[in-house]
């Protein structure tokens, strides 16, 4: 899907996706921390976690459920992230 930008306006959008990317960024990084509290409390990588989370071999944990969504979150996020960039280096 193309859009049709005026030149004028390149400058703003650019700066708009700029200020998107940076809190992004910012979001990903809380969320790894975030992430990392859990991994360190349950002594387990996200990656065996989140096999097992699906596999329903953990239980209903409330922190498993927060984990979980933390997990999908990041992966949104990092979608996001890319889509951003990719926009803004083609303007």
């Amino acid at each position: 899907m193309e859009i049709a930008i005026s030149d004028d306006a390149i400058p703003v959008v650019k700066e708009s996706l700029g200020r998107e990317i940076l809190l992004l960024r910012a979001k990903i990084r809380l969320a790894e921390k975030e992430i990392a509290v859990f991994e360190d409390r349950y002594n387990m990588p996200s990656s065996l976690f989140h096999k097992k989370f699906e596999n329903g071999d953990l239980g209903d944990s409330r922190n498993y459920f927060e984990w979980w969504g933390l997990l999908t979150g990041l992966g949104t996020l990092r979608k996001q992230l890319d889509q951003a960039q990719s926009v803004s280096s083609n303007l």
